[in-house]
């Protein structure tokens, strides 16, 4: 598979201080509380406690539920380069949530697999 990758220009973080909604991202009920990820202005502007200030680099090669190892891969890199890493997998992409200051870096380095 020949992996091709984005970097969104926005910023995102995490909160447990909204539910779903309009300025969600994305959304997940945990036993306690959701974790929403949304724009970091969009936190701001609500007033919203949050945390890790990160990049969103999306997979947009197609994979699918049931793919083995692509994830593992690619975590795998950004580990061996001291980049920590969240994976959220979608429907049809996988999704890596990156601190801020190494979003660039990642983004680069993940590109250089091409």
């Amino acid at each position: 598979m020949i992996f091709q990758f984005y970097l969104f220009p926005e910023i995102y973080v995490f909160t447990k201080s909204l539910d779903f909604n309009e300025h969600s991202l994305l959304s997940f009920k945990e036993s306690n509380y959701n974790t929403s990820i949304i724009e970091i202005n969009k936190a701001i502007k609500l007033k919203i406690d949050y945390t890790f200030k990160s990049r969103c680099i999306k997979l947009l090669s197609k994979t699918k539920l049931t793919d083995v190892g692509i994830s593992s891969k690619i975590t795998s890199i950004l580990a061996s380069n001291n980049i920590a890493c969240n994976v959220i997998s979608g429907y049809d992409n996988d999704y890596f949530f990156v601190p801020l200051n190494d979003g660039l870096k990642a983004f680069q380095i993940l590109n250089s697999l091409s």
